[in-house]
């Protein structure tokens, strides 16, 4: 027996042995001591301590509840139900969870977690006819499948018997979700089901699966769709099953978002509904990226299709309930509450915690005040290969040596995990355009590279070690030097296990082409367990990528769950966490830290939401009011009006500009505009902190007004486009607006004043780089213009307010263990504004290895001058509309924003 697969028993029969129940460290070792002489007698010390910590760690994994607003006429049923419920299937699930690894702690959790859910989708065994409308949140490839699969398990122990699981647009994932279910809810290989057209023959599946595995009796749900077939109109004409209340197993459907598919179903169920035009049976429907084709665009009275079919098919119900899962909620919130018919979430929102281990955005890319860049990898040379701006009849010259480069760890990556005796997958993605026309090229490329590694590896690895030169393997060795030099195998080591670990690596195209494959030739997706994926958009949905460790990224998006969708390499890397590398460029990253943050807080609204004990329809109104809705409603908009009016609240928001524009003439505008700003207000009226930054107090608005129309802004700064927010400032009628406070900001008192604005100073030191086309953006440590606390220092705010906020903002909810924040965020003092406050930022430019890029070395002449707002209020005060400002959105705008959404004829 190899010694990793010895290992990986071991690890195994320790993780079943103490699935139950919680267990001290101490009761672990003396497992492992135990079953080490007979399961793996040869392994080292090394090797036995370094599993031991790796199950301490997965042991102790933890995950909080989630937390939920629900309609006011909301009314809890399980908890008086639940002793008369037969729990059969979800003890099963919960058993396989426990046989397959999963934490106590966390099937626990789950356990309570899927309770809470289900009270919330509905008893169905309530009568009358009803039917309820909700959303789950939950983060990127966070586990939402798992929980939702624990859910379908309690709610078919309820009594809920027909289940529809809507699996995004591509058969690929309709797959990977069939295979989930059938391990994990149906309990037989659906692979193995036979269906004919023009016949009943329809075979049972007899292969027992997951949980089948545990308990046939209950490995009794009738799946519609199989891994290989959706339900189309062949599966139509085959089936005479019948579906009644008595129906003793649940019936289970899960689908692609396609009209005809859809359709299909609904002609299906208009056969089952007879003369009363309903069936009388409790329908489940679960929505898994629900921001995607789900939501309406359309009409009211003209639904888009895929709206249409869901409404059609939740039509067909006397009972049914509607959960919509995803991680970019925007678009479910703008669904027009006032239509009852369509999916807005009226009834809850749910939003999900995620264990200790998840690897999201915040711990890949930081916060944009504490940017973290572990891990990230340069890929700015693929430009010269593949242009962000390409067409879809391009020719990829070649290889990027940074996409080389990618290729090379991933193999290291890949012989590193087998050294440590891992299991399961191993993965790297390749995401670099749209175009079908170009990822072939790209694939071809890159199979071609790693076959010349793999060749290397196997024919020349022994003589390499030798001595004899070898440009493949020495590039290895480079690579080992370059980004694994401190893992705890040598190179030595590596090269010895390279070629047993690569020789399975395949290079697979994943685009539409092979998804259309799959349905018209009835194939199942055999992913190759060691893979580059190479594709575009197919990847960029709910697909999951087993044992992702490296990933390559060179993609624009403009809009937020395009682009947050797109992140396949977020998810649980335990066990290897260290060796994942990510490709991708500073912009891109700047904008998953916008999308993270922006949800994070309509997230932590919500909690704050609950303890006001406000409702879906208020929390609604408050995504719509977000400030960063404004480039997800352009899209909605964008076929359906040339200009039309948002307004979002901008209480309790900071608003900055860190995109700068590099050009001289603006630099010497926003110079002048700064000058103008100070000549009007005349002499600081007092110090504004303890760094004595000069402050003015009680400045008109139309002068706060007056500067904004001079400055210059960079387009991209949603919030600044055209005149829409000096217009607010302007046009303000609340008596909290009409007066401002305007600080000016300091830097260190080093050197000489600088005297250029009339008024001497030392301004302010920050690292600017270049990008898109010469944009200058605010960076170095920090993504923010202005520092975490620049706000809660200011004399503005009395000691007692601050200290008030500071003990609202750590009692507004349940901290999870290890994600409690440094600090009290200063968005949290906001409301304690007396007026609003413009703070100012003439900036000293600092560039990387102090030289300014080709071009701009002008930048260095002028004071950068930067601005940054904050409003009083609060973000979930949705009745207050005294700091609503309308916006004005026209196609010029929404072109600019949406350029890589435009799709052409050969877009993946």
């Amino acid at each position: 027996m190899a010694e990793s697969v010895a290992m990986e028993q071991l690890k195994l029969a320790v993780s079943g042995a103490l699935s139950t129940g919680l267990h001290t460290e101490q009761e672990l070792r003396d497992m492992v001591a135990g079953l080490q002489p007979v399961l793996a007698p040869a392994a080292s010390a090394d090797e036995i301590d370094s599993m031991t910590r790796e199950l301490i760690q997965r042991l102790q994994i933890d995950v909080d509840l989630g937390t939920a607003v629900t309609s006011e006429d909301f009314v809890s049923w399980l908890p008086g139900m639940r002793s008369e419920i037969e729990w059969s299937r979800w003890k099963a699930y919960k058993q396989w969870l426990l046989q397959n690894g999963r934490p106590p702690k966390v099937v626990d959790k789950l356990g309570h977690l899927t309770d809470e859910i289900l009270d919330l989708v509905g008893d169905p065994k309530a009568g009358g006819t009803w039917g309820r409308r909700g959303l789950v949140i939950g983060d990127v490839q966070s586990g939402k499948t798992g929980t939702y699969l624990g859910l379908f398990n309690k709610a078919a122990d309820a009594g809920y018997r027909l289940i529809i699981v809507l699996a995004g647009s591509t058969e690929s994932l309709r797959q990977q979700t069939q295979e989930r279910l059938d391990e994990a809810f149906i309990g037989r290989d659906t692979r193995l089901i036979a269906q004919k057209g023009g016949q009943n023959s329809q075979q049972a599946s007899k292969k027992f699966v997951g949980i089948g595995l545990l308990n046939e009796t209950i490995a009794d749900a009738q799946s519609m769709t199989t891994v290989m077939q959706d339900f189309r109109k062949s599966s139509l004409m085959a089936s005479s099953i019948t579906v009644s209340e008595n129906t003793p197993s649940p019936y289970v459907f899960v689908l692609k978002k396609n009209k005809s598919v859809l359709n299909a179903v609904q002609e299906w169920l208009g056969q089952q509904a007879g003369t009363t035009g309903r069936i009388d049976l409790p329908l489940l429907l679960l929505d898994d990226e629900s921001d995607y084709a789900s939501v309406n665009t359309g009409a009211e009275e003209s639904p888009t299709a895929i709206n249409a079919a869901i409404r059609g098919i939740l039509g067909k119900f006397t009972r049914s309930s509607y959960i919509a899962f995803t991680a970019t909620p925007f678009a479910n919130i703008f669904i027009d509450h006032d239509h009852q018919n369509d999916l807005f979430p009226r009834d809850y929102v749910y939003s999900l915690e995620t264990p200790t281990n998840y690897v999201g955005a915040t711990a890949t890319f930081g916060t944009s005040d504490d940017v973290f860049d572990g891990g990230l990898m340069d890929v700015t040379d693929a430009e010269a290969y593949v242009p962000s701006r390409h067409k879809s009849n391009d020719s990829v010259p070649g290889l990027p040596p940074s996409l080389k480069l990618a290729v090379r760890t991933f193999l290291i990556a890949t012989a590193v995990r087998d050294l440590r005796g891992h299991g399961g997958g191993r993965s790297m993605l390749v995401n670099v355009s749209r175009f079908k026309n170009i990822q072939r090229q790209v694939h071809e490329l890159v199979e071609q590279y790693a076959v010349e590694l793999r060749n290397a590896a196997e024919f020349h690895a022994a003589a390499y070690a030798d001595g004899q030169p070898n440009s493949h393997l020495e590039s290895l060795e480079e690579t080992y030097d370059q980004v694994y030099s401190d893992v705890e195998f040598t190179w030595t080591q590596i090269l010895d296990s390279l070629w047993a670990s690569v020789a399975d690596i395949r290079v697979t195209l994943v685009n539409s082409d092979r998804d259309k494959a799959l349905v018209d030739q009835e194939l199942a997706w055999d992913k190759p367990p060691r893979m580059i994926a190479v594709g575009g958009d197919v990847l960029s949905r709910g697909l999951t990528l087993d044992g992702l460790s490296t990933s390559y990224f060179y993609r624009q998006a403009g809009a937020f769950d395009t682009l947050m969708q797109m992140a396949r390499w977020f998810g649980y890397r335990d066990g290897f966490q260290d060796l994942t590398r990510l490709w991708i460029t500073a912009d891109v990253a700047d904008q998953f830290r916008f999308v993270d943050e922006a949800v994070r807080e309509l997230r932590d609204d919500l909690a704050e939401m609950k303890a006001q004990r406000l409702t879906p329809a208020d929390f609604g109104l408050a995504v719509k009011k977000h400030p960063e809705s404004l480039l997800v409603t352009a899209r909605n908009k964008m076929k359906a009006a040339t200009t039309f009016k948002k307004s979002v609240s901008l209480g309790g928001r900071r608003i900055e500009t860190v995109r700068l524009s590099s050009e001289d003439v603006s630099l010497a505008q926003n110079e002048s505009a700064l000058r103008m700003l100070l000549t009007a207000m005349g002499a600081p009226t007092e110090p504004a902190n303890r760094m004595d930054w000069p402050a003015w107090r009680g400045v008109a608005k139309s002068t706060i007004a007056d500067y904004l129309d001079a400055l210059v802004t960079d387009q991209a700064e949603l919030i600044w486009t055209g005149n829409n927010l000096q217009t607010f400032v302007r046009n303000a009628k609340s008596p909290s607006m009409q007066k401002w406070d305007v600080v000016l900001a300091n830097g260190r008192k080093t050197g000489d004043r600088d005297t250029r604005l009339g008024l001497p100073i030392y301004p302010p030191e920050r690292m600017l780089t270049a990008s898109d086309g010469n944009v200058l953006r605010v960076s170095g440590g920090s993504a923010r213009l202005a520092g975490s606390s620049d706000v809660a220092s200011l004399n503005f705010i009395s000691k007692e307010a601050k200290e008030r906020a500071t003990a609202a903002f750590w009692n507004s909810k349940k901290w999870p263990e290890g994600k409690r924040p440094k600090g009290v965020p200063e968005t949290a003092f906001y409301h304690c504004l007396p007026r609003p406050v413009l703070m100012l930022y003439p900036l000293r430019p600092k560039w990387k290895d102090n030289e300014a890029p080709l071009g701009l070395n002008h930048v260095s002449e002028h004071l950068v001058v930067a601005t940054k707002i904050a409003i009083p209020g609060r973000h979930v005060d949705v009745k207050d509309t005294s700091t609503d400002a309308d916006y004005i959105i026209n196609t010029v705008a929404q072109q600019g924003w949406l350029a890589q959404l435009e799709w052409g004829t050969d877009a993946d």
